[in-house]
């Protein structure tokens, strides 16, 4: 059985939430989260329920390990995406070669299934950059379903450039045949779309579409 601290780990690395928002929701300093993510040490009393309710983890189980871990539902129903280091570049970036799973986002079974998703197919990691902006903004957390690569009129896809770089850009189906890959951001001198024929794109190594996102408000 995993010990207090362990639990606490555990929470921190599975509710999908960045150190500094955890924080915030909890009344803790980031470095103490980042220590509770190490294992390190535990929490008061005072603490324990707001850190439950902001990671969605039973108060009971993080303190005495006592099921169903998660907050008035069964785990079952959940399933946990994992989430990469690797980001997204709305923008200008390149992929980490060294790309590590860090944890997971929790969604309910339920609503992959009304949305038409296979959790095997899916990943999460985070956007960088503001070309996609105010679509997404910079760190949202970006959900890909790596079975969808045939390009869509419309839709937001996850594009692995010649250079290592992966690009996160709407593609527009054009009333010539043609397509434009698209930087939703209004500012064309800083994020220029790009014109394409039927060829180029067929040539894009398109890893998956975009099928939701997550940020703070």
């Amino acid at each position: 059985m995993k010990t207090p601290s362990e639990r606490i780990a555990h929470a921190i690395e599975n509710c999908g939430k960045k150190a500094s928002v955890l924080a915030r929701e909890c009344g803790l300093s980031a470095a103490r989260i980042s220590q509770l993510a190490q294992g390190s040490g535990g929490l008061k009393a005072e603490n324990l329920f707001q850190f439950a309710r902001a990671t969605g983890f039973s108060p009971h189980w993080l303190a005495e390990g006592v099921e169903p871990r998660l907050e008035g539902q069964e785990a079952s129903q959940y399933a946990t995406i994992p989430q990469y280091t690797a980001k997204g570049a709305a923008g200008r970036g390149h992929a980490n070669d060294h790309v590590e799973v860090r944890g997971g986002l929790m969604f309910k079974r339920e609503w992959l299934i009304k949305m038409g998703l296979k959790e095997e197919n899916l990943k999460a990691f985070y956007n960088t950059g503001l070309s996609m902006y105010p679509t997404l903004a910079e760190e949202d957390i970006l959900l890909l379903d790596e079975s969808q690569r045939h390009p869509l009129n419309g839709k937001i896809y996850a594009i692995r450039r010649q250079n290592g770089e992966i690009s996160i850009k709407r593609l527009v189906h054009t009333m010539t045949n043609g397509w434009i890959i698209r930087s939703d951001n209004s500012d064309k001198r800083h994020y220029p779309d790009e014109l394409a024929s039927e060829h180029e794109i067929e040539g894009l190594e398109i890893i998956g579409r975009i099928v939701w996102h997550g940020g703070v408000l």
